[in-house]
Parts: C-alpha cells; structure tokens; sequence
C-alpha cells in the first residue's frame, strides 16, 4: 500500500472511532429535560403564559379542525395527525412570535409536572410526549397546527382543541368548532 493511501485509511479510522464515540456518549434524554433546555434557553418574560392567555383560554380562537395526513382514496384513509387551531392574533403578534411563545408554554408546563405543580390540560402540551407546534399566517388569523406522535396523541389533543374552541364559542358568537 503506498504511504498516501495508508494516511488516508489511518485518517478514516480514527474519524470513525471519534464519531462512534460522539454517537454513544450521548444520551437520550426525557421530555421533561428537553423542556428544562428549551426553558433555560430560549425562554425569557417575553414569552410568558400572561403574553399568550387569550390563546390558553380560548378566547382568541375563531375556529378548530381536525388536522390529517394524506388523503381519502379507495386503498387508503387519512391519519388524524392533531389539530388546527386557527386564532385572531393580537396587535403586531406574528406567527414566530407564537410558536415560540408555545414552544416556551410547553416546557414550562412539563416542568411545572415534574415539580408536582397541578397544570391544566391545553392541546398544546402532553405529559408524556412532547407535541409539534407549527404557527403559520392564515389570511387574517394564525394557524396553530399539532401534532402528535402516534394516533392517540392526536386524539387527546385534537378533543383537548375542540374544548378549547367550546370555551370560545361561549364567549362569542363568531368563535367556535369547524
């Protein structure tokens, strides 16, 4: 073997083993440290659950859908992935501002789980899994699209929006379930 293909595999073989070890020294981590991270991190006043309580009461909320993946055909069905929650945003809110807001609500409610704190129940949150929240415009709204991991998350978050959407459809004559 000539000395620069002997460099090369050497090289190789050294990446390979760093890698491997990078791969095995982490360790998974739980939902709640996730949320810890996220908190810590990311999380300031700015994104407190007071900037977000129009949305966590449901008195923003215009209306909720079942939110699917994939579509009806003769061999396959749609799978309930969550719910879409479509709200009136407030003054000068955006879609970023939002889903970090959530994001930030979210861990803040699993770690307030963990310390033995009574949270109640939102779509956006799940005690033993975390959910995806995506915000995008909606027109004249925002689009709280989440999703669950597997088919019963989806359930409890989607009944856990139309809750939400109940609370609204109360509280106004435009708000309500779609």
């Amino acid at each position: 073997m000539n000395p620069r293909m002997s460099l090369f595999a050497l090289s190789m073989a050294i990446g390979s083993g760093v890698l491997a070890g990078c791969v095995s020294t982490q360790q998974a981590q739980s939902p709640a440290d996730q949320a810890t991270a996220v908190q810590r991190i990311r999380c300031s006043a700015d994104f407190s659950d007071a900037t977000i309580a129009r949305v966590l009461s449901g008195s923003a909320v215009e209306y909720v859908e079942p939110l699917y993946k994939g579509s009806a055909s003769k061999t396959s069905n749609p799978r309930l992935q969550g719910a879409a929650i479509v709200i009136e945003p407030a003054r000068g809110e955006t879609a970023e501002w939002l889903d970090r807001a959530l994001e930030c609500h979210q861990a803040q409610q699993l770690v307030a789980m963990q310390t033995g704190e009574t949270v109640r129940p939102d779509p956006s949150w799940l005690q033993s899994s975390s959910v995806q929240i995506e915000v995008t415009s909606a027109r004249d709204g925002l689009r709280i699209q989440l999703i669950g991991g597997s088919i019963e998350e989806a359930h409890t978050i989607l009944a856990r929006a139309q809750a939400l959407g109940a609370q609204s459809k109360q509280e106004g004559p435009t708000a309500g379930v779609r």
